[in-house]
């Protein structure tokens, strides 16, 4: 079989998807206005950057 189509378990698959997912991050701040001040979103950034990296 060819090398492409190996299973690899890190690569999720769906019936019209492949897909390997990494972070999935959801903010809700719809009626929470003022919640994320300024340090906060550095120090979000910061972490995120650290994951990615």
């Amino acid at each position: 079989m060819s090398p492409r189509w190996e299973s690899n378990p890190d690569v999720r698959t769906g019936r019209h998807v492949v897909y390997n997912l990494h972070a999935h991050l959801v903010f809700v701040t719809k009626y929470r206005r003022g919640v994320f001040d300024d340090d906060m979103l550095k120090r979000c950034e910061e972490i995120m950057r650290e994951v990615c990296a």
